[in-house]
């Protein structure tokens, strides 16, 4: 059984269901995949769970297959872009690599997003900045366990945040990105090939980088971070004395801390990188990406390719802050995100599956 924001049916059943020998499930969340789970351990119903498993798979190969046929081959952008190919170029202040370890989760814990925490992890209901202000009982339980947990971070180190992030130079080639030596603009390190929407505005992530044949070098972030080790052992070891709340509390915490520091050193980034934000933008503003250019992690629409991870990871070296990954192109610990970012002006989320705007 596999699940998680970064994963989808189709990625599961075409990447990779055919490196096992055995069927490979997919969850969309723990419900589902308890009732997975029961199905495949009853006897009557397993052999139907195999057959619909086959089924989804052929679709998805010929819907792959046709999808290919359809999907202009030549990598070149459209011949109108949707956005500016020669927008200014940000010049980061060096290419050299930082790493952050110990980061003082005090100086993360006002880019965490109570809504995302309280909400989607730990099943509180409606608007909670609402609910909060209300005083509602459960609301006020939730965001004090939280707070427990977030004073432990900080005096007992249950959490270990830390952070790799670094600039580069590069050029784009049709649909690919080219990631250039910062002490050789000639040599390519890496060559990450994105897929381009088959709809209008026909956007790809290559398109937010100077094309190669303009002779300009552009420049592109990458960053990983993590919650740290040991957080699954611990919530594990509550869970076992009884502890439910609090062992998934805690796991949900590394989770959103995670992505808090993500956006924590995102912020920095765009500081440092030449285009720091208004100092009217709110917290909630960045939630929403209301700043310029965008981070996209690897698994997602524009840039579905899990195994692109790797190409990062030779790059960016996440080994030296404790992030590693699993065949499946996983990081480990969980509690961890890695990204692109972009500087254009006009970089903005979309979908390649719809050709709509994400």
């Amino acid at each position: 059984l596999v699940g998680g924001a970064a994963l989808t049916k189709k990625f599961t059943l075409l990447r990779i269901l055919p490196q096992y020998d055995g069927p490979v499930l997919y969850a969309k969340d723990a419900m589902n995949g308890l009732a997975l789970a029961n199905q495949v351990m009853n006897e009557d119903e397993r052999e139907e769970v195999m057959r619909q498993l086959e089924r989804e798979r052929l679709v998805l190969e010929q819907n792959a297959a046709e999808a290919n046929d359809r999907a202009d081959t030549s990598g070149s952008r459209p011949t109108k872009p949707s956005v500016d190919p020669q927008a200014f170029v940000f010049t980061p202040p060096d290419t050299s690599r930082h790493v952050l370890v110990d980061y003082p989760v005090s100086f993360i814990r006002p880019y965490l997003n109570w809504q995302m925490l309280l909400g989607k992890h730990l099943g509180l209901r409606g608007n909670v900045d609402k609910a909060l202000a209300a005083g509602d009982e459960k609301a006020v339980e939730l965001r004090d366990l939280v707070d427990e947990l977030l004073s432990s971070a900080e005096k007992e180190g249950i959490l270990r945040p830390a952070a790799v992030y670094q600039f580069f130079p590069a050029v784009a080639d049709g649909n690919r990105l080219l990631i250039l030596d910062p002490d050789d603009f000639d040599k390519v390190l890496e060559t990450f090939d994105f897929p381009r929407q088959q709809k209008d505005p026909y956007l790809c992530l290559a398109d937010f980088v100077r094309d190669r044949k303009q002779g300009v070098v552009d420049y592109v972030g990458m960053l990983s971070v993590t919650a740290g080790k040991g957080v699954r052992e611990l919530a594990e070891s509550w869970m076992a004395k009884g502890d439910y709340l609090r062992s998934h509390a805690l796991s949900a915490l590394a989770l959103e801390m995670a992505e808090a520091f993500a956006e924590r050193v995102h912020h920095m980034m765009r500081d440092i990188w030449g285009f720091p934000d208004s100092p009217e933008l709110s917290m909630r503003d960045r939630f929403v990406a209301r700043y310029q250019g965008i981070r996209v992690s690897f698994g997602y629409p524009a840039c579905p390719n899990l195994e692109d991870q790797a190409q990062l990871f030779r790059l960016l070296h996440p080994e030296d802050i404790g992030v590693s990954l699993t065949d499946g192109f996983m990081m480990e610990p969980e509690a961890s995100v890695s990204a692109l970012v972009f500087s254009h002006p006009e970089a903005r989320y979309f979908n390649v599956i719809d050709g709509g705007i994400a």
